[in-house]
């Protein structure tokens, strides 16, 4: 049961931060024009998933280069003492204290990295976890929503009109830049 509420509280977290990311790459702040570009090729006025079509591949081998370096230290490369990986009893979703790590280039945690937030008692913590899982169930459905309406128009009623159509494939993020079958 461990695993499946990880897997559940791990891709909730993506669609979160997926969904926030979705409503701010919308926005004219990040896809109109820019005096400096963010990067070589920008083009401004496309869509998010235009935006990722246009990214450079070596772009988003480093986005995913980090991702997978996150992934191999929450699940136990970066283990501190204490630390017990969900599957053997720990707590599903958390993640390790990562300040002070890579040879204590990291500066900050990824949660709370100011400390800005009180400790809180076990009750506080099992409610924040129980709305962090509505919450993430909720944005995946939400990110799917969006994906679903720029890929097939008219899909998604509630955002019929609302969403630009992508003639893209979601499913294919490495399509425009090589393909293990063609």
């Amino acid at each position: 049961i461990g695993y499946l509420r990880h897997a559940e509280i791990k891709h909730g977290r993506v669609a979160m931060a997926g969904f926030l990311g979705y409503l701010a790459q919308s926005t004219d702040l990040v896809s109109g024009p820019h005096k400096i570009l963010p990067y070589k090729g920008y083009e401004p006025g496309l869509t998010p998933p235009e935006q990722w079509d246009a990214i450079p591949l070596v772009g988003k081998l480093q986005i995913i280069t980090l991702i997978g370096m996150l992934e191999s230290y929450g699940e136990g490369a970066g283990s501190p003492d204490g630390y017990v990986h969900y599957c053997k009893g720990g707590k599903p979703g958390y993640y390790p204290p990562i300040k002070g790590k890579g040879l204590g280039q990291i500066l900050l945690n990824l949660y709370d990295p100011l400390g800005w937030f009180p400790d809180k008692t076990e009750e506080e913590l099992e409610r924040g976890r129980k709305c962090e899982i509505n919450n993430g169930r909720l944005a995946m459905i939400g990110i799917l929503g969006f994906l679903s309406e720029a890929s097939t128009p008219g899909s998604v009623p509630a955002l019929t009109g609302l969403i630009p159509p992508y003639s893209g494939n979601c499913m294919i993020p490495f399509e425009g830049d090589f393909s293990f079958f063609g």
